[in-house]
């Protein structure tokens, strides 16, 4: 199941139906789920909705997490003129309406204004020059606007199949950073892996390694979607990339622990600029900068997942870089078997239920198939009301799983 979103709201296309748009980047029709006797009567433009994403792709809206849009992705504007909460701003583009300014928001001020039109901060006292404007952050380093902050609890060990991907990570991060290894490390001068690329089909587990990864050491992860950190302002990706790189580096600077960070779907980030316009031209040139800058960043580690290798700039991949690359492939037959068996945990089963049997019928299914074979199954006994699951539960959920995939 993919992991929940937050989404700014900048539509509201009826009572039961919103349009969001994804930290600036990509826009989503999801439903409106969240319910009227929570902190805050209804959603509203301009507010940071907590999505949970479905299997079918029919996410939804559940809670209202800020009223105040996301803390990154803003623009700056000047005032021009206010009245009962709304706002004449000049900017960059033009002039704008923005709605729900507070009172104390004076003429001539500088303001920082969300993508769904409403007031976000203010910046300044007085204008800066108008020809310089460009979009801004009020992102406070402490506030780790990228890091992750939900609780991990997987392990490499609860990972299936994936045994060359996790003997490299013990050997060249989770070894090298431990404790008892540090005298051993120095004086055999060993330097850190900066840069690993996880590439393979969707659902193998790539997203899923990065988090076990930060289990096994101290430190502090930070996950970047890659769709969703490319903006439709001039320069806004080249600074979200820089301020990335600067929280892992700060926080590594606080802590004394390694900092990871985890681009997901690099290739929207970083296509071959033989192909690529003069923006994403911009990114690469960008993310190329802040990677060549690994050894005044101190302990940083970064990670990039995509399905489309082939389509990644070549120079991303050279020595220094993303040099490390771990390939991910759909399970093998005992590797389906071990990701039953972890997906099942301590679920009881009936005598019936043949795992082996459950895994021949797999074949092709990736690890996040098997997994909501698994769910699927759990559903079905409940259903039938049931305290354990049984073959006829797992038959028919693999039935309807590969059903959904042709």
């Amino acid at each position: 199941m993919p992991d929940d979103y937050a989404g700014l709201v900048i539509e509201r296309l009826s009572d039961t139906e919103l349009l969001v748009v994804r930290r600036m980047g990509s826009e989503v029709r999801v439903a409106n789920f969240v319910p009227h006797e929570s902190e805050y009567d209804s959603v509203q433009l301009g507010d940071v909705v907590e999505i949970e994403a479905q299997q079918t792709g029919d996410d939804r809206a559940i809670d209202i997490d800020s009223r105040n849009g996301f803390s990154s992705g803003n623009i700056a504007a000047v005032v021009e003129d206010t009245f009962d909460g709304i706002a004449i701003v000049r900017h960059n583009q033009g002039l704008s309406t923005v709605t729900r300014v507070p009172e104390d928001v004076n003429e001539g001020e500088t303001i920082a204004v969300t993508g769904a039109w409403t007031y976000h901060d203010t910046l300044s006292p007085s204008p800066p020059n108008i020809d310089d404007l460009t979009s801004e952050s009020d992102t406070d380093t402490d506030d780790y606007e990228w890091r992750y902050d939900g609780d991990i609890t997987v392990t490499l060990d609860d990972l299936g199949g994936l045994d060359h991907v996790k003997r490299t990570l013990r050997e060249q991060v989770i070894r090298p950073l431990s404790d008892e290894n540090d005298g051993l490390r120095n004086t055999l001068n060993i330097t850190l892996s900066q840069g690993l690329l996880f590439h393979g089909p969707a659902g193998t587990g790539k997203t899923r390694t990065a988090k076990a990864v930060t289990n096994h050491v101290d430190g502090d992860l930070f996950i970047v979607d890659g769709p969703e950190l490319v903006s439709k302002y001039y320069g806004e990706t080249e600074r979200q990339i820089r301020d990335v790189f600067q929280e892992a580096e700060q926080a590594a600077d606080d802590t004394g622990n390694v900092s990871i960070i985890f681009f997901d779907e690099l290739d929207s980030m970083a296509p071959s600029r033989g192909q690529a316009d003069e923006t994403e031209r911009r990114i690469v040139a960008q993310l190329l900068s802040e990677l060549d800058g690994f050894d005044e960043r101190g302990d940083i580690i970064v990670i990039g997942a995509t399905n489309l290798v082939d389509e990644i700039d070549q120079a991303i991949l050279r020595p220094g870089r993303f040099d490390t690359q771990l390939k991910f492939s759909k399970p093998e037959l005992e590797a389906r078997k071990d990701i039953l068996q972890i997906s099942l945990n301590e679920t009881p089963i009936s005598d019936d239920v043949n795992i082996s049997d459950i895994a021949k019928k797999t074949d092709d299914f990736s690890g996040a198939d098997l997994a909501a074979v698994v769910k699927q199954a759990k559903y079905l006994a409940l259903r039938d009301g049931t305290d354990t699951v049984r073959m006829e539960h797992f038959s028919i959920s693999v039935a309807r799983r590969a059903e959904a995939q042709t």
